[in-house]
């Protein structure tokens, strides 16, 4: 029977060749990016002769059958009566064609939707998917591409479970803040590690931007310098399991970037181009008060002879006093002043300066990308080169971005491989200059302006705007049109990321493979200022002093009469050398074993230069040295510094993996890291950090194999201990030199301690549980990951109270402790598909509750310690209405009462207020009110395919965080010189009393029945109790629709004829739209709350890609 079986294979193939033949003709291509498929198998199905591999797409013996060439195309000669035949390639769904009347076939494979043959890239390893056991997720970067957005981390938001991305400023370049399962730390680092082709990048820790301080200041980030459109795909690190390999950088988890290569075949040559038009800002959002609103407002307050604060500025009030006519209004009213007073008053209500056509506008930005790329099998390579133009709505502001990228990868032999790639960038950022008063910066002045303030005069002057003293309280002139005209900051950085691969298959399983990754960046900030500018009048009046002009006599004298120049020059420069070894083994095709030992160094370090000339012009662009009138105003008027840091890693690390049956999976990991940062003391010198996982694939077991319409389930649990550096924190005793008057007339230099020495620092520490599951049903039309997580982060570097002997009050020590649980779900439906038409929806969910379990706050602090309650909770001073005077009414302890009686204030010597609480009881009258992280965020993105046009949409949402807005007025010194919002006319009077909004007051409002409160609103208040009050918090809950991008690709038969391979035209809509409870007064519920904030740009785009 065996030699007859034998034999009928042997003869078969020449019964099938003695049939009648025809020739098939054809060519492969991916159906997701066009792209040729080279080596893919074409063959006749039921003519398959051989052993199976076992793998479902290769093949080990094909009778009748054929591999595609270079350019994707095969030939193949079979049975005239035959109607199919079957096409199949590693990584995609094997295709059974239709070949019946045809001599030539176009095969589209899609991507596989099994784990077979998918791997993972850790940034160390790759990983086959069937053996992750960790939580990870992985996006292909065209599903989130978006036109006209300059950094990958914009496109993140609302795409991955437990990631969330909020854009905090609209300005060109602002980056995303990005959070992975809550925040992990207090004072450290608090974004993600970046890992790019497995080199960790420096420089993406996101500042504060809530405060105009950090708002203002220019900033780049390192992932921002890399264009969007060489990135292939993103991979999220997540739990201890996956990310505990990168040591004590990584408790915020990790975004892996992996970039596009070449592919073996002819050369592919692909362009896009995207137009955007961003759409100028709505200032109606603010509900600012017109002019006639504002006239009204300032008339009502001069009528009030209880309400003086600063009753001799704005518009009215001027006008009033300029005809001596401030008297008859109070007496007769409106109709008691002069003719010429009513006039100009009057007039003030006709101008309706259109401050958002001054500060805003609308922009045309401009996106190109140009890649060539193919191969053959002995070498790969991919260059491109990209630019990206960007103006921002706030005028004076862009962003021009210029990329240049080149790649190859080398097979030296069969044993050897080299690649390099080289990422270059030249970024120029162009924004405001703003000092430190406040009206300085555009989004808060629009806000402030009062709507008849003019611009410029009848004869085409500046008209200044008086209302603005500033901090110096001495009125310079400001106008806002002549500030930008006449000052400049920018920021220029180039960019040289460069990696080098080189690997070595030592044995069958075993390879040896080493990186170096080399990280430079040169920045450069430049701040002008003119004397024709209120900075730098500013600068001239805080260098006055007293000297005496000829005739002997006391004179004010300026040290500067010229506008400055300040540069930032920083240098930073990092390498990055990693050599592994891998060991691959399987037994039997049961067991298998997958080892990796290697060790990585590492070191980074930066100079800043700081340099200032404050006699520069201009128009010459020249400058002359200053001679000071003495050495301290030198010192004020600094003119230079220069830093120096330098940090240094070293780290061993190894993973082991076991798998058996392709069933179930063990994992470990664990790594070494020393660094300079800490360890003084060798007890701290290296921290092991490490992860225990394992999996379970239910579907390979016998008992589900028959389950048809169960396609995978995996379960996956994990625990493990991850690291994070805080870098604001040293080890080292820090002091400053200063020079101080011992006796009169003896200075001495001392040193002053901010630092007191501590060797037992270390890096913070996050223990982390992890719990999911993978599910794939109904032939995957339906696939979802569930997990459920615990971190508990402890060593937390937190001031901590000294004892009085060591000569500190406090210390930052390792003690405070976070705790982060939660859940995180994503779910993906095809809920149709067919020839012609398909539809698919990405939906995902997930829920962070945080907590402080350790911290300790200043012994003097007003503020509550936050012990129990969310890293960024809210805390208010609890109120119940208004009472009859339009005061608010506190509560504590279920009690109603005043602000005097709730802060514990006496009266001393019967009229000054005089607290009695402690700081620690003071501490208790706070209420917390909500955190400001959403109780719940997520996404949902819908595409749509019908034949050759495809939509996508995408929307983020965040519900349920809490929000404190900044009062629209004061209650006691409220400027009339400034506008506000209509708010303030809600506020209470004897006539408007239905509304929790309280009154404008003065010594003696109320027959001076709140001249006690008037005191601790104003002189008396140690924590701004208007702030706290619980009436300014609110409850933000929206849904964004991020992108909608609709695309058509024209069919192959007109590309032909224009020799293109590709061809595809979209329009796209950004942030259209937002569906949100309330954020009145405000831009975007991103930035509700924060007054400095530019607003978050509505974009409309058009654009091509074509392929040759």
């Amino acid at each position: 029977m065996r030699r007859m079986l034998t034999l009928l294979l042997i003869l078969l193939p020449a019964f099938v060749w003695a049939q009648e033949m025809k020739l098939i003709k054809g060519k492969v291509l991916s159906e997701s990016d066009g792209d040729v498929l080279i080596g893919a198998s074409v063959y006749i199905d039921k003519a398959t002769i051989g052993a199976e591999t076992g793998m479902k797409g290769i093949i080990e013996n094909i009778s009748l059958g054929t591999i595609t060439d270079f350019d994707g195309n095969f030939s193949l000669e079979v049975p005239k009566q035959l109607n199919t035949i079957s096409c199949s390639f590693l990584g995609f769904e094997t295709q059974v064609v239709d070949i019946k009347g045809k001599s030539f076939v176009t095969i589209k494979l899609g991507e596989s939707t099994s784990e077979l043959g998918e791997v993972i890239v850790t940034g160390y390893q790759k990983i086959e998917k069937r053996k992750v056991t960790s939580a990870v997720v992985k996006v292909n970067a065209d599903n989130i591409q978006q036109a006209g957005v300059v950094s990958v981390d914009h496109m993140l938001s609302g795409q991955l479970a437990g990631v969330t991305a909020v854009t905090q400023n609209g300005a060109p370049g602002a980056p995303a803040k990005i959070r992975i399962r809550g925040t992990v730390s207090l004072s450290g680092s608090q974004d993600p590690l970046w890992v790019v082709d497995g080199m960790p990048l420096e420089g993406n820790d996101v500042p504060d931007f809530s405060d105009k301080d950090n708002i203002d200041q220019l900033y780049n980030s390192s992932i921002a310098g890399f264009n969007p459109s060489d990135i292939a795909d993103i991979t999220i690190l997540k739990d201890a399991a996956a990310t505990a390999i990168y040591g004590a950088r990584a408790a915020n988890g990790v975004i892996v970037v992996t970039t596009k290569n070449g592919k073996q075949g002819s050369m592919r040559v692909s362009f896009s181009s995207n137009t955007t038009f961003t759409q100028r800002p709505d200032l109606s959002q603010l509900n600012l008060l017109n002019s006639n609103q504002k006239v009204d407002l300032e008339l009502g307050l001069a009528a009030r002879t209880d309400y003086s604060y600063r009753n001799g500025n704005g518009g009215v009030a001027r006008i009033l006093d300029q005809y001596n006519d401030r008297q008859n209004y109070l007496d007769n009213g409106f109709s008691g002043i002069s003719n010429n007073a009513q006039a100009d008053i009057n007039a003030l209500r006709a101008i309706n300066t259109n401050w958002e056509d001054l500060l805003y506008q609308t922009a045309v930005n401009q996106d190109q990308s140009l890649s060539v790329s193919g191969g053959n099998e002995f070498a790969t390579y991919y260059f491109s080169a990209g630019y990206h133009g960007e103006k921002g709505t706030t005028i004076g502001t862009s962003l021009d971005r210029i990329n240049l990228t080149s790649k190859i990868r080398l097979k030296l032999n069969e044993k050897m491989n080299f690649g390099a790639a080289v990422f270059l960038s030249q970024r120029k950022t162009k924004g405001y200059l703003t000092g430190s008063d406040l009206f300085t910066n555009p989004a808060y002045y629009s806000r402030t302006v009062n709507p008849y303030q003019k611009v410029f005069n009848a004869d085409g002057s500046y008209a200044y705007d008086r209302e603005t003293t500033g901090a110096l309280g001495t009125p310079l002139d400001f106008n806002i049109i002549e500030e930008r005209r006449n000052t400049s900051n920018e920021l220029t950085s180039r960019n040289i990321n460069a990696i080098f691969d080189f690997d070595y298959k030592i044995s069958k399983g075993v390879k040896y493979s080493t990186q170096l990754g080399i990280q430079t960046e040169d920045r450069r900030t430049e701040q002008i200022a003119t004397k024709d500018s209120y900075i730098g009048r500013r600068t001239k009046h805080n260098s006055r002093y007293t000297g005496k002009n000829d005739k002997g006599e006391d004179v004010t004298l300026y040290d500067i009469n010229e506008g400055f120049i300040k540069v930032w020059d920083a240098d930073f420069f990092q390498y990055n050398l990693k050599n592994i070894i891998e060991v691959n083994k399987s037994i039997n095709e049961d067991h298998e074993f997958d080892l990796m030992l290697g060790n990585e160094i590492r070191a980074n370090e930066t100079t800043t230069i700081y340099s200032a000339n404050y006699a520069f012009d201009r128009s010459s662009n020249s400058s002359v040295a200053i001679d000071f009138h003495n050495a301290d105003a030198a010192k004020r008027f600094k003119g230079f510094n220069k830093s120096f840091v330098k940090n240094t890693f070293a780290s061993f690390f190894s993973t082991l993996s076991y798998s058996y049956k392709h069933k179930y999976t063990l994992f470990g990991s664990i790594r070494y890291d020393g660094s300079n940062l800490f360890g003084v003391d060798k007890k701290y010198k290296y921290q092991p950090l490490w992860a225990l996982s394992g999996s379970w694939n239910a579907t390979e077991e016998e008992f589900l194999k028959n389950v048809t319409w169960l396609n995978s389930l995996k379960f996956r649990a994990s625990y493990g201990l991850q690291g994070n550096v805080d870098k604001s924190t040293s080890t080292n005793l820090i002091g400053n030199k200063a020079r101080v008057e011992i006796l009169p007339g003896m200075v001495e230099e001392v040193l002053r301690v901010d630092n007191p020495q501590n060797p037992y620092l270390r890096w913070e520490k996050t223990r982390t549980y992890n719990a999911g599951f993978d599910v794939a049903i109904f032939k995957n039309a339906i696939r979802a990951s569930v997990d459920f997580y615990h971190r508990k982060s402890t060593d937390l570097i937190n001031l901590r109270a000294l004892p009085l002997e060591n000569g500190f009050n406090f210390a930052p020590i390792n003690w405070a402790a976070v705790t982060n649980k939660g859940f995180e779900i994503g779910i993906s439906t095809r809920n149709i598909y067919n020839k012609d038409f398909e539809w698919t929806t990405n939906f995902n969910i997930s829920r962070n509750i945080d907590k402080v379990d350790n911290i300790q706050v200043r012994n003097d602090s007003w503020f509550p310690s936050g012990v129990g309650r969310p890293v960024n909770a809210l805390y208010v001073l609890k109120t119940d209405g208004l009472d009859e005077n339009g005061m608010p009414v506190f509560v504590k302890d279920g009690k109603k009462m005043n602000l005097q009686e709730f802060a514990g204030i006496e009266l001393k010597w019967g009229f000054w207020p005089t607290p009695t609480l402690s700081p620690k009881e003071f501490r208790e009258l706070f209420t917390y009110a909500g955190s400001a992280d959403p109780k719940f965020s997520g996404g949902i993105i819908n595409t749509f395919k019908y034949k050759n046009f495809d939509l996508s949409i995408a929307c983020n949402f965040n519900l349920g965080q809490k929000v404190r807005i900044t009062p629209p007025y004061n209650m006691t010194e409220y400027d009339r010189a400034l506008n506000t919002t209509t708010d303030i006319l809600n506020a209470w009077t004897p006539e408007n009393t239905n509304t929790h909004l309280p009154r404008l007051i003065g010594a003696s409002t109320a027959d001076g029945a709140v001249s006690v409160e008037h005191q601790l609103y104003s002189n008396n208040d140690p924590i701004n109790y208007l702030k706290y009050l619980d009436i300014w918090i609110k409850e933000m809950n929206y849904l964004r629709c991020t992108n909608i991008r609709l695309g058509y690709s024209f069919p192959k038969h007109i590309l032909e004829k224009v020799n293109l391979s590709s061809a595809r035209l979209s329009v796209e809509a950004r942030n259209p739209f937002v569906i949100s409870n309330n954020y009145d007064g405000y831009f975007d519920p991103e930035t509700f709350g924060n007054i400095y904030a530019q607003p978050i740009a509505k974009s409309y785009s058009i654009g091509i890609n074509v392929g040759f």
